[in-house]
């Protein structure tokens, strides 16, 4: 059982933090690691003093509008429960992303919440965090490691599973039977949400042996990277009928690239291409309204990191909390992006500019 901390026992814990950790971060292993720079975005001064909660967000990218709905949750659940919160972002290096729960560690935070851009490249500093005696927390992915004290994510696999589903549907409906060719634009190498979400895919596609996956590609969970690796291979695959994309960046790169290529055709219309995503944020929202989209399985990023916060104030309040929290999803789809269920669920790129 976790036993409600006290201004006492942070103070008694972080003197010791900063030798520690830098005890702890010595080996060979991390020394490369250590080489990138911090990234510490929000300016706030070092350490928390009192009885103050100090949480340290460390982030991978702040490009991704998904991010940013991960951000405000956090923002506004500090807000709520009266934590000072730190942020920092890597821009997707992983040896940045080592430093900066470094730095937050110093900085005094006594959580720090990751959103890993590899779950496996972080898991030394993780492990160091905890030992100096931070709590740490998983965000919207999981790490791999018995120091991580709870997890708050979607299941990717589910979102990879749901997202097939709706291709196989679409092939049912068009062609009288689940057959066609399939485009597959996977998410970042290493990272597990990606991994996760084209396990999922694998898990629906292959019990249909007449949907041919007719192409694999890394789209980097990023627009112009998926905008140039479907115009190639749009060259080769004009005849593709349907898209699956690791997220919603790579689902607007997918449609940009079919616009393109002068394939685009409205949800319902003959020769439409199916493409589906995932996180919702506004531009995916927009063409889902606009019947450029077929469908989103939508997190909610804000609502998610709410509940981290509010699952840290169960800590602090001496409650148990440990495991994976599964964050549910809702698929949108035109037909039912203005239902009183996706009404309840939110629409979170409404709230995001």
């Amino acid at each position: 059982m976790i036993r409600q901390k006290t201004s006492t026992d942070r103070s008694d814990r972080r003197p010791g933090r900063t030798w520690k950790l830098a005890a702890l971060l010595s080996s060979a292993a991390l020394a490369t690691a250590l080489s990138g720079c911090a990234s510490t975005s929000d300016g706030a001064s070092a350490g928390g003093g009192g009885d103050e909660v100090v949480v340290g967000y460390s982030g991978y990218t702040l490009s991704n509008p998904y991010f940013a709905g991960l951000i405000k949750g956090l923002k506004d659940g500090a807000k709520s429960h009266g934590f000072k919160l730190l942020q920092t972002n890597s821009n997707g290096d992983n040896n940045t992303q080592v430093n900066d729960i470094q730095n937050l560690v110093t900085k005094g935070a006594d959580y720090i919440v990751i959103s890993p851009a590899d779950a496996s490249a972080i898991v030394p500093a993780v492990k160091a965090a905890k030992a100096s005696g931070a709590t740490v927390i998983a965000i919207s992915d999981t790490i791999k490691s018995d120091d991580i004290q709870f997890t708050v994510a979607m299941n990717h696999v589910t979102i990879g599973e749901q997202s097939a589903q709706g291709i196989v549907d679409f092939l049912t409906e068009k062609n009288g039977s689940p057959s066609g060719k399939v485009i597959d634009i996977q998410g970042i190498a290493g990272s597990s949400a990606a991994t996760d979400r084209e396990k999922g895919f694998d898990n629906i596609i292959s019990k249909y042996p007449d949907i041919d996956v007719v192409a694999r590609q890394d789209g980097g969970f990023d627009t112009d990277k998926t905008y140039k690796v479907m115009t190639d291979l749009l060259q080769a695959h004009k005849d593709v009928e349907a898209v699956f994309t690791s997220n919603d960046s790579e689902a607007q790169g997918a449609t940009k690239a079919i616009e393109a290529a002068g394939l685009l055709k409205k949800v319902g219309e003959p020769g439409h291409i199916f493409v589906t995503g995932n996180d919702a944020p506004a531009p995916a929202i927009a063409d889902i309204r606009a019947a450029r989209q077929d469908m989103t399985v939508s997190s909610n990023p804000i609502k998610l990191s709410e509940q981290v916060m509010d699952k840290i104030a169960e800590l602090e309040a001496g409650k148990k909390v440990t495991g994976f929290i599964e964050w549910p999803g809702m698929v949108i789809t035109p037909a039912n992006i203005d239902s009183a269920e996706v009404k309840e669920y939110g629409i979170w790129a409404d709230q995001v500019g």
